[in-house]
């Protein structure tokens, strides 16, 4: 993928939210519990997930992608030894049917066409689909925010491919339901919230 405007993600220039938070534990316990061996990461940012998996010594299989180039950088810079790659969520270069398990962590909340990349996620996985929403539902539809606000002035352009998505629970699971992904465990309690945050765990299983 050629390098365009930079994402408000590309000012990243420094590890990122790294290290443990309840959700994270939760989803290396339940890819443990799923017996999971080979995991994609997409919109893995600077690589917490892999950091975790690295220090747990679990050996899983594992690719993160992103869309920011400065976010995959610094996963590089930080795990050298580990396989990171710039990809669209919407248009993944990956194989049908080639991962146990396809995380969107916090990632999904960021896209335009949230529903392509359900389509991506449902074709490359042959297993399962875990998805990590850090917004509370809408009542009804969609509703998408362009973030304008993230470090841009009143009046200067929008960062590029930045948005702030939202939907109610009703389509998102028809989205889920229409690629061939049925939710097996939903958890939103606090084994994935600390205080003052908001987590929302989908595990989905390919049918």
């Amino acid at each position: 993928m050629e390098k365009t405007k930079k994402t408000y993600w590309d000012t990243f220039e420094s590890p990122y939210q790294m290290g443990h938070q309840k959700h994270r534990d939760y989803l290396l316990n339940l890819f443990r519990f799923k017996n999971i061996k080979n995991l994609l990461d997409v919109g893995c940012g600077t690589g917490p997930i892999y950091q975790l998996l690295k220090e747990a010594q679990d050996n899983i299989k594992y690719k993160g992608t992103d869309y920011s180039w400065a976010m995959i950088d610094v996963a590089k810079r930080e795990f050298p030894e580990a396989d990171f790659e710039v990809q669209d969520a919407r248009k993944l270069i990956e194989d049908d049917n080639s991962w146990d398990c396809v995380l969107l962590m916090h990632c999904l909340d960021h896209l335009d066409n949230y529903q392509a990349a359900i389509a991506e996620a449902a074709r490359v996985t042959s297993k399962y689909v875990c998805i990590v929403l850090w917004r509370a539902f809408v009542d009804e539809g969609t509703r998408l925010n362009p973030r304008n606000m993230y470090g841009k002035s009143e009046g200067e352009d929008p960062w590029e491919d930045t948005f702030l998505q939202e939907y109610s629970k009703e389509t998102l699971e028809t989205e889920f339901k229409k690629n061939g992904l049925e939710i097996e465990q939903i958890a939103e309690g606090p084994e994935v919230n600390e205080e003052n945050k908001y987590n929302f765990v989908y595990w989905l299983r390919k049918i």
